[in-house]
């Protein structure tokens, strides 16, 4: 099939960049991991500290009725309403925009197209190769985590499928705007209009979730932001469900299946 040998060859070109990714987040993790100790020893500073703030702040970083040094409130609040996530999308919206749009710039994708392959082989097998490399990196990431936490004690009082929860729901959350990111860069040609949908997205909806607290005018809105999916429930202690998985993952092949439409009928001669 087209799309699978497309896909293998997007793999292989990447083999290295996997790698590297794969390795900053094993450290990432393991640095993470490492520092919990002192905050859990912290306890009460921390959490006269987190008291201090607005509660809509506290809970736009996971950290609505959960205590901060606790393994749940602490991994939510560092790594999944921020840190880790963010570090996931800058690797999928780059793979997302260069997909189609990247890679017609940089005149590969007329290469590709050169050979008895259709468009829409091409861009699903790009689309499957992305994500195969965001679930390989985020996989070895909560594999790490959770082969290093029972030394932290970051596993304490956690249930045994906490980490792959926890990963599914990261999944889903990158899902959504890196599909956006592929759609828009599928349909323009424009690499950077791709990248700006994807990370406004992910910026307007922080803000949205975030300011949903402290303004009316926000509370509606905040229904649709994909970090209330991510954060409404405690992805740590929750098994993927409909907000944090099963939607973002069903708009996600929505955006994609629109964006190779748009791709497989756009004028490529310009």
């Amino acid at each position: 099939m087209a799309s699978l040998r497309i896909a293998a060859q997007m793999l292989r070109e990447r083999r290295r960049s996997l790698i590297w990714w794969s390795v900053a987040v094993a450290v990432l993790m393991v640095l993470m991991g490492a520092v919990y100790p002192s905050v859990r020893d912290s306890g009460d500073a921390f959490e006269e500290y987190i008291a201090s703030l607005p509660p809509a702040v506290a809970e736009a970083f996971g950290l609505g009725g959960v205590s901060i040094s606790s393994p749940e409130g602490y991994l939510v609040s560092q790594l999944y309403s921020n840190l880790y996530v963010i570090v996931l999308l800058v690797l999928g919206l780059g793979m997302a925009a260069w997909a189609v749009a990247g890679s017609e710039s940089d005149g590969t994708l007329e290469m590709v197209l050169a050979n008895p392959v259709r468009r829409t082989s091409v861009a699903w097998g790009r689309v499957m190769g992305m994500f195969v490399v965001l679930f390989a990196v985020n996989a070895v990431a909560h594999l790490v985590l959770a082969a290093y936490a029972p030394s932290v004690g970051l596993n304490e009082g956690l249930p045994g499928w906490a980490f792959a929860a926890a990963a599914a729901a990261s999944f889903g959350f990158v899902a959504v705007h890196v599909a956006l990111a592929f759609a828009a860069g599928a349909a323009t040609g424009r690499k950077g209009l791709a990248i700006g949908l994807g990370a406004g997205l992910a910026l307007v909806g922080f803000l949205v979730n975030a300011l949903a607290g402290v303004a009316e005018a926000f509370e509606a809105a905040r229904d649709y932001s994909p970090w209330y999916w991510l954060l409404k429930e405690n992805p740590i202690t929750t098994p993927p469900g409909l907000l944090n998985f099963w939607l973002p993952v069903a708009l996600s092949v929505v955006l994609v299946s629109a964006g190779t439409w748009a791709f497989n009928r756009r004028d490529l001669s310009g």
